[in-house]
């Protein structure tokens, strides 16, 4: 970091508050309203826990573009360092005790507390904006089967579950090369326990054999990225580059093929002048090897996937991700909310993670057609990148260059 404005970018800006006419300041994020305690396990971001006590707090209007405007809103402004995981842009809380998801369902702006995310797609000649909406899923933004199993929350460690709930196994990792030829990068006869985390910064992190079969089968010689956008990447010469995709087959049956533009990139830093600048001599390749901590699947995984999580149902889904720029919104219901909406307008009902299980195709949401005119969805639009935490909203704005606004849609 050459100075202050490097770290006040990767962060997400500040919050000023001398902008807002409706702010109000709380002793913490607690004495604002918002949750009053932190559920921590292993594998989840440091500092986390203490938020709650060591940020100030905040009251205000919040709006998110194409979304409800909660007012008297709670959230929390970080005073102190809050992870070890390189964090970046902005914080939103979508989690079990989640204020802002709380706070739509209350108000009846969504049908459900579901949240659904696609990371977007880079690249110069056909870039795509990731989306994030809510009550809903993306229907122009999946394709194939899909995958649900209940949330489960717990130690990375233990029999199941994680830390954010979305465990899934990973029976195979294949590198998919330019030639066509295909290379397992899974040590013989293993499975990897993997946990979904859209916050994390990378594709993968996974123990060290795989990631030196990875090397070994791909020929590079690779040392870790310093640069805090993707901290501890893979990093090699560009005299060996890997120009090969990357191909996850899970336990459920589902193949997601992440291409190599999605997680390959030149070293990015940000300039003391707050810009981006490119080191053109070295690649970054964003995955990582680990030793005693939890694999994971980061949030560009969710470039060839597609998640949706409930929250009522306590469930999550994944499809093979669509990546068009084609829109259309899937309402999601509970039953009861189904059954007081009547059949005048569609949408699906997600029964409880109890009453399913998990399954690995379309049949576990039950068409229905609760009514437009009752409740609608909310869509929250286009997002480059969204970092979750468990519970509570905490916010350091993010400044992106101006871009061309969209059209805003009610759902």
């Amino acid at each position: 970091m050459y100075s202050d404005e490097p770290c006040i970018v990767e962060r997400g800006g500040l919050f000023n508050e001398q902008d807002s006419t409706s702010y109000t300041e709380a002793d913490n994020l607690v004495a604002a309203g918002g949750a009053t305690t932190e559920t921590i396990f292993k594998g989840s971001v440091y500092g986390v826990k203490n938020l709650s006590s060591r940020s100030i707090g905040a009251i205000d209007k919040i709006k998110l573009e194409g979304s409800a405007e909660p007012t008297k809103f709670p959230f929390g402004i970080p005073t102190s360092n809050w992870d070890t995981s390189h964090t970046t842009l902005s914080a939103l809380g979508l989690g079990r005790n989640s204020t802002y998801l709380n706070a739509l369902r209350k108000a009846e702006k969504i049908t459900s507390r579901v949240w659904s995310i696609f990371w977007g797609v880079y690249g110069d000649e056909k870039p795509i904006d990731g989306s994030l909406v809510l009550g809903v899923y993306d229907g122009m933004k999946v394709m194939g089967d899909n995958y649900t199993a209940p949330l489960v929350h717990g130690h990375f460690d233990g029999s199941q579950g994680c830390w954010t709930g979305m465990r899934v196994t990973v029976t195979g990792i294949k590198v998919n090369f330019a030639g066509g030829t295909n290379a397992s990068i899974f040590p013989s006869g293993t499975a990897l326990h993997c946990c979904i985390d859209p916050a994390h910064h990378l594709l993968m992190e996974a123990p060290i054999d795989y990631i030196e079969n990875f090397k070994s089968i791909t020929g590079i010689d690779a040392t870790h990225s310093t640069t805090d956008l993707v901290w501890m990447a893979l990093q090699t010469s560009i005299k060996k580059q890997f120009s090969g995709d990357l191909t996850f087959y899970l336990e459920s049956r589902l193949e997601i093929r992440v291409p190599n533009n999605q997680f390959v990139f030149p070293e990015t830093g940000i300039d003391k002048d707050g810009s981006r600048v490119y080191n053109l001599t070295r690649q970054n390749i964003l995955i990582n090897n680990i030793e005693d901590e939890a694999p994971i699947l980061g949030r560009y995984f969710l470039t060839a996937a597609y998640l949706m999580v409930n929250q009522d149902a306590s469930t999550f889904t994944l499809w093979k991700a669509n990546s068009t720029e084609d829109s259309k919104p899937v309402r999601v219901f509970d039953r009861e909310t189904a059954e007081k909406c009547g059949d005048e307008a569609n949408g699906v009902i997600q029964p409880s993670a109890s009453a399913t299980g998990s399954t690995s195709d379309q049949g576990n949401t039950d068409s229905n057609k609760p009514s437009d005119s009752i409740i609608g969805g909310a869509a929250a639009g286009s997002v480059l990148g969204i970092s979750l935490i468990a519970l509570g909203v905490y916010y350091v704005w993010h400044r992106y260059k101006k871009q061309t606004p969209k059209d805003t849609y009610y759902y």
